[in-house]
């Protein structure tokens, strides 16, 4: 069968926000054709490659990824899955801000039905609601306000309530749905935008983005006017919130885990690699012990991955704030043959060892 391959330039495997973004690319084409589409890198430090059964252009593409935008982004942001955003909020005391936190008998019921929904209909919205929403690991209401006094006897405010994605960062009174509804906007009002967040990023002033690119802070000292101003991505940023879907979200009562989160170090973890890869193929392949553990370079090189990647979790005075840059912490030695060692593991220089490359 003849596959056509067609680079993303603006989407490089070294950013948080570029890798997510052509996941987020990759599971939007996948609900698109006709035949499953498939992503690679072009090597480390390098573009996307989109792999599909039908030649696409930029622009072809950038068409195809509008039409999934939302009728109407500020009541369900999600055409892909709808409901699963356009959630009231809990409104019981203690209750957390945003509506994807909710009670974890009401979450439990809504996974029961969607998962009935996908046996008899193949339906998809309990692969995104636990892409999503945690229903494996709770906690109790307001756990954001460190300020709030201890509460000393049992009431409802101590009621367990979901956990969502750690992949997305929550500053002040930002939800996940507010966050997805405002991306969709901007690419509504402009569509260039999805065009842009696939061959040359531009920055709108004002717009925060999802706390997944260190870029976006906007410090006076990065723009013109010499004011700070957030300066965030509104295509990458849509299209990066839909590869949230490769990320599966499991945990252990008040222990939360994911696909490519490191919880100790409060990072996020990626790799590249070069055989074109399915949807299912790219979850296995982020699921897989070595890319968690990089310390054999025989089974990456089998795995097909060229590099891995790692983004920690930055913090503002008022929440979490964006991914930091991405760190590459494996690469080809001078030989080619094996990638090197991480530098914070052996106590070694040699260069067939892994050490930190920034």
């Amino acid at each position: 069968m003849t596959r056509h391959s067609l680079e993303l330039p603006a989407l490089y495997g070294s950013s948080p926000l570029g890798f997510l973004a052509a996941l987020g690319t990759l599971h939007l084409s996948h609900h698109m054709l006709d035949q499953a589409p498939q992503l690679s890198w072009a090597g480390p430090d390098a573009p996307a490659i989109l792999h599909t059964h039908q030649p696409l252009t930029h622009d072809s593409l950038a068409d195809r990824l509008a039409t999934q935008l939302p009728i109407q982004p500020e009541k369900d942001a999600l055409a892909l899955a709808p409901g699963i955003l356009d959630q009231p909020r809990s409104s019981g005391p203690g209750a957390p801000n945003d509506p994807l936190r909710m009670p974890l008998p009401e979450a439990l019921a809504h996974l029961r039905a969607h998962a009935q929904a996908e046996r008899d209909h193949n339906d998809n919205h309990a692969h995104w609601f636990t892409s999503l929403i945690n229903t494996l690991s709770a906690s109790p209401g307001k756990t954001e306000d460190t300020t709030a006094p201890k509460r000393t006897t049992k009431d409802s405010s101590q009621a367990l309530y979901t956990r969502t994605t750690p992949l997305f960062g929550r500053t002040g009174r930002m939800t996940l749905p507010s966050s997805w509804a405002t991306a969709a906007q901007h690419c509504i009002n402009n569509p260039n935008h999805l065009h842009a967040a696939l061959t040359n990023w531009k920055r709108v002033d004002g717009y925060a983005g999802a706390n997944l690119d260190h870029s976006s802070l906007g410090d006076a000292h990065m723009v013109s006017h010499g004011k700070p101003t957030q300066q965030g991505v509104p295509g990458a940023t849509w299209l990066a919130l839909h590869g949230f879907a490769a990320i599966r979200l499991i945990g252990n009562t008040n222990r939360p885990q994911a696909t490519s989160w490191n919880t100790t170090t409060n990072a996020f973890t990626w790799p590249t690699w070069h055989p074109p890869l399915t949807t299912t193929a790219l979850t296995t392949l982020l699921e897989h012990s070595a890319i968690r553990i990089p310390s054999k370079p025989a089974v990456l090189e089998n795995l097909g991955v060229t590099a891995i990647y790692t983004a920690q979790r930055t913090r503002l005075l008022q929440g979490d704030g964006p991914l930091s840059p991405g760190q590459r912490v494996t690469h080809r030695s001078r030989n080619h043959r094996h990638p090197t060692k991480c530098a914070t593991t052996p106590k070694r220089n040699d260069r067939n060892a892994y050490t930190m490359h920034p």
